[in-house]
């Protein structure tokens, strides 16, 4: 029984513990908040052992085998690093970090302290894209030649939290990620920018960016944006055909257009929740012993940190 910690208890927090119930051999022993009342508030609605008004006391509990790193972007090394040095497997929240740099260092801990880490991209684990890639894959859409990702929604900054502060905020690191991952992980690395088109903050942080990134041959564009509301949607272009995929940040269903024009709609649904095959892979890799997901990958983490400071610069 993987005996599981969440550090930090907002909205995304909430919808882990939620899908946690539903793994087989882990269970909520712990959460930890900037206050106790925080965290007993927390408890209330998803039973767990112990509620910690102090993220290291939770670090330090024996009983503790792994925990999930919830707390806002820029406290991510800090914990991630600290749960390593306690000897707890890592679950974190994308993005992994805040730069290449701090990601790096932290896969480099995970490795110096032999203890698993993942950056939380759930959109990996989900059954329509596992059954899509595994498509790509048996090369039934021929070679790829071109992404294209589009997620954007309008966020309200008077109700927003840090998703607006300087540092931390700004479209990429938050929604610009999920985007990144799919380039990352049907694309060859490293991407270059070749085209990009921003709006910004009167802060600085991006309310919207649409970039092109190029590697191999192939092209991809990202758009993501705090500041419109577009279509989520990512399309994949092969020689052969395409695949198209509404929400693929937590896909559920995709369409694969064969050269001739023949379209099949094809629907996987999750395993309970969009959460749950993520978390599952993770207490499957603590029973094989790993330190790293053979699916998301440390070097996949460096890859879309890589681009995230790529873009920064590109806008700079």
């Amino acid at each position: 029984m993987i005996k599981w910690g969440i550090i930090g208890a907002g909205n995304i927090a909430n919808r882990f513990a939620t899908a946690l119930t539903q793994v087989e051999n882990a269970s909520l022993y712990a959460v930890a908040c900037r206050t106790v009342e925080k965290a007993e508030r927390f408890q209330a609605n998803h039973p767990s052992e112990k509620a910690y008004g102090d993220y290291q006391a939770l670090l330090d509990d024996p009983e503790i085998d792994a925990v999930y790193v919830a707390v806002p972007h820029k406290y991510h090394q800090e914990w991630v690093s600290k749960a390593l040095q306690a000897k707890v497997a890592v679950l974190c929240e994308k993005p992994a970090a805040m730069t290449q740099a701090e990601v790096d260092g932290m896969i480099e801990l995970s490795h110096k302290e032999g203890v698993f880490f993942m950056e939380a991209q759930k959109s990996r684990f989900v059954p329509a894209y596992l059954d899509l890639k595994a498509r790509i894959e048996q090369g039934l859409i021929g070679e790829i030649k071109h992404i294209t990702t589009s997620l954007c929604h309008v966020f309200n900054e008077a109700t927003s939290t840090y998703h607006f502060e300087p540092g931390q905020g700004g479209t990429l690191l938050d929604m610009g990620v999920y985007n990144l991952s799919v380039l990352e992980d049907f694309m060859p690395s490293p991407m270059e920018v070749t085209a990009i088109d921003y709006a910004l903050h009167a802060n600085g942080i991006e309310l919207y960016v649409n970039a092109t990134l190029e590697a191999g041959g192939i092209s991809g564009v990202i758009e993501s944006a705090f500041d419109r509301e577009t279509e989520t949607v990512a399309v994949i272009e092969g020689s052969q055909g395409s695949i198209r995929i509404p929400n693929f940040h937590r896909a559920s269903e995709y369409t694969m257009i064969t050269r001739d024009g023949t379209h099949e709609q094809v629907e996987v649904g999750y395993d309970h929740d969009d959460f749950y095959s993520e978390i599952q892979h993770v207490v499957t890799c603590l029973a094989e012993g790993r330190i790293e997901s053979p699916i998301m990958t440390h070097q996949a983490s460096s890859n879309i940190a890589r681009l995230v400071d790529q873009l920064k610069a590109a806008i700079k």
